[in-house]
């Protein structure tokens, strides 16, 4: 069957093309989230200032009064910043990377945090310098109290950027004998999915520090003898495909025929067994 004017390259662009306005939409919520976030911090701390300016001294409320209240307003502020952008990476997490999901809601989660600490020290009139400096005996327990979990949060950041093993990606614990795929990266922990179902939660630090070691299997899409855009014909003793393919996932690949009617999903178990015999084009 000669190929249309529509092309595999058209038809894989005119998939991509749902792909990115996916993509141009979640931009575009940050953005007005972010805008939103900037005129609800300045406003509130312009009523604040306006309060103590020119209400307080008239109904007898004091300075530190006005501290606990901004406090409160930073504390209150950065939690519903914070479940926004979770809410708003919920909403988009089937049309983007499982990975990028994470890695925004963890950098967002530390950022704001930071900002927050930073503004409640502000308000108490406090240097962290000072903290560091004079902290003494007290910085000291401090710390010691809470190296695991700050270690466990820098796990998380380094696991998510620059370890080679992805959330979704298939892998295999060496020490427990647990094959599985990474389900979730959060502050403390990463959960496998493992081949029998269950969850298998290892804390951050320990994969970082190398304690638990993991072996990345090769992923499917590099078995499989075609790519996403590749024009193929599939054919077995009683079935026959021909169509691009769209759609590579760890389980299943999608075809969509040249008259894009109809899309058939195929196992990629099934394909690696041999069942089929497949013939690919070359692309123009």
């Amino acid at each position: 069957m000669p190929v249309s004017a529509d092309s595999p390259k058209d038809i894989l662009n005119a998939v991509h093309n749902d792909t990115k306005l996916h993509d141009k939409a979640l931009h575009k919520e940050f953005y007005s989230l972010a805008i939103k976030a900037i005129i609800t911090v300045i406003g509130t701390w312009a009523f604040l200032h306006m309060f103590e300016i020119f209400v307080a001294p008239l109904v007898g409320i004091t300075h530190t009064h006005i501290q606990i209240a901004a406090i409160t307003a930073t504390v209150i502020i950065a939690f519903v910043i914070i479940t926004a952008t979770r809410r708003l990476v919920k909403r988009f997490a089937s049309k983007t990377h499982p990975q990028f999901s994470s890695s925004l809601s963890f950098f967002v989660i530390i950022f704001i945090s930071l900002i927050a600490a930073l503004s409640v020290l502000y308000q108490l009139n406090v240097n962290p310098q000072e903290i560091l400096v004079s902290g003494g005996v007290a910085a000291i327990i401090l710390g010691i109290g809470v190296s695991t979990i700050v270690g466990n949060i820098l796990s998380s950041g380094l696991i998510l950027t620059t370890y080679p093993a992805k959330i979704g990606d298939s892998i295999s614990v060496v020490s427990d004998n647990v094959r599985g795929k990474i389900a979730e990266i959060d502050l403390f922990y990463t959960t496998v999915q493992t081949d029998e179902g269950k969850e298998y939660i290892v804390p951050n630090n320990a994969i970082i520090q190398g304690n638990i070691r993991i072996l990345k299997d090769i992923s499917i899409s590099e078995q499989l003898p075609y790519s996403e855009g590749d024009r193929v014909e599939i054919t077995s003793a009683l079935e026959k495909y021909i169509g691009t393919i769209i759609k590579i996932t760890p389980k299943f690949t999608t075809i969509l025929d040249d008259e894009r009617t109809k899309e058939y999903v195929l196992a990629n178990s099934v394909i690696l067994d041999g069942n089929f015999t497949i013939v690919r084009h070359r692309k123009a």
